[in-house]
């Protein structure tokens, strides 16, 4: 079975073509803007270098942040797009908090596990799982002041993109393993978009938003 992976949410375009579990392709670029209107070239890269027809992927996992609002938006909107024109594509929205606590290694996993999200504000994006990666918390936009106030008095260990801000002062918190990266690991991505495959839980994919846009009327 042939899988197309993407991500367009963080700091820039991961892409991916897998047969059955092992990876043909890889396009991983870190940039700060354009990613999304790469996505659809790098894709047809892929699949021209592998001599196939996207009718030939059977499953698409895509990110659904948080992240980047364009990002989000443009991602889920260039899956959505490919699930119109290929109606045998299976989808599956995968959160990035998902993406990121699949990244830790079972040997570095500790009682709480946190996954820090950039915001670009002085909030995080942050979630909570246990030692078998199973959700103890909702998604939450927190400070750092309430994201030390939930970690104390247990082990904890970081992974995330907004890891490294929010350890730059001390909290005074016991850390068994700290990850920093700008993106999410593309293999991660793929594990868990197959994982919702092999266990039937495919939807259409929706957009995780935490906290409503940043407008105004003038």
């Amino acid at each position: 079975m042939y899988t197309v992976v993407f991500d367009t949410t963080g700091h820039g375009l991961a892409l991916a073509l897998y047969n059955d579990t092992n990876c043909v392709k890889k396009i991983e670029k870190y940039e700060e803007f354009g990613q999304a209107e790469q996505l659809a070239m790098g894709l047809k890269q892929i699949i021209n270098e592998t001599n196939l027809q996207m009718d030939n992927v059977e499953l698409l996992g895509v990110c659904v942040g948080p992240g980047s609002f364009t990002g989000v938006r443009s991602g889920l909107a260039f899956a959505r797009a490919l699930g119109v024109a290929c109606p045998s594509l299976k989808l599956a929205g995968v959160s990035a908090f998902d993406v990121y606590a699949n990244m830790l290694r079972d040997k570095d996993r500790a009682f709480y596990n946190a996954v820090v999200i950039e915001t670009k504000r002085e909030d995080f994006y942050f979630q909570l799982f246990d030692e078998n990666l199973v959700k103890l918390t909702q998604p939450l936009a927190l400070s750092r002041e309430d994201i030390a106030q939930k970690l104390k008095g247990h082990q904890v260990s970081f992974v995330g993109d907004g890891v490294e801000r929010l350890l730059s002062v001390p909290l005074g918190l016991q850390i068994k393993q700290v990850e920093i990266t700008d993106m999410m690991d593309i293999d991660a991505l793929f594990c868990c978009a197959y994982q919702k495959y092999l266990q039937k839980m495919l939807d259409f994919p929706k957009p995780l938003y935490i906290r409503g846009a940043d407008t105004c009327v003038k």
